[in-house]
């Protein structure tokens, strides 16, 4: 039976599509995602409009892994630093949300930690540390990495095609009644920047 994430589309994390968490909250995390049935994400969506049904498929076929900086500490990866093995350099004061940027295999820098750069010469590493970049462990960021996906890379008219899921169409907020503060006649809460009560004359401008 097909399983569907729901989306809070009211916001990201940086990129990162934010879904409804098992136990409550939001998460970036589909490894932490409640899964519904395609009735109880309708039955959702219908309710709510910005909570939006993803079919689990679709979506895991695009996570790619990221690392949030508040999960890693300098002083916990120092012992595997010590080691020898494979490391990762991030950008300092540059996140994706909360996301690490990491310097990739030909110099470019991005989030995808599967694309960050671990095989480095010792000269190489001294360069990077003297322009500020930050040594990681591979082993030691691998553990803390989850599961997310970019909004960029995810089309919602393909992903629910086929699926029975129907989208309903947003809300048009409804406008609040202001009143003009010489006549008391309603106004447009837009024209009145534009232009002075068509009755009084009044400027109802904040």
């Amino acid at each position: 039976m097909q399983s569907f994430f729901l989306q809070d589309s009211r916001s990201y994390t940086g990129d990162g599509l934010m879904f409804w968490a098992l136990g409550g909250g939001y998460t970036t995390n589909i490894d932490q995602a409640e899964r519904f049935t395609q009735d109880q994400a309708q039955g959702q969506h219908d309710c709510r409009e910005t909570d939006v049904p993803w079919p689990a498929d679709y979506i895991e076929q695009r996570a790619h892994r990221g690392v949030d900086c508040q999960y890693v500490s300098q002083a916990e990866a120092a012992p595997m630093l010590a080691q020898s093995g494979p490391v990762v350099l991030h950008v300092p004061k540059d996140w994706n949300g909360n996301d690490l940027i990491w310097i990739g295999s030909h110099g470019q820098r991005g989030p995808v930690l599967d694309l960050a750069r671990w095989e480095w010469t010792a000269a190489d590493l001294e360069i990077a540390k003297s322009l500020g970049c930050i040594a990681w462990p591979l082993r030691y960021i691998e553990g803390k990495a989850r599961r997310l996906v970019h909004r960029q890379n995810v089309s919602h008219v393909q992903a629910i095609r086929g699926t029975g899921i129907v989208l309903q169409k947003p809300r048009k907020p409804k406008e609040r009644p202001l009143n003009c503060g010489g006549c008391g006649r309603f106004i447009s809460w837009d024209r009145r920047f534009f232009e002075d009560c068509r009755n009084c004359g009044q400027d109802n401008r904040p």
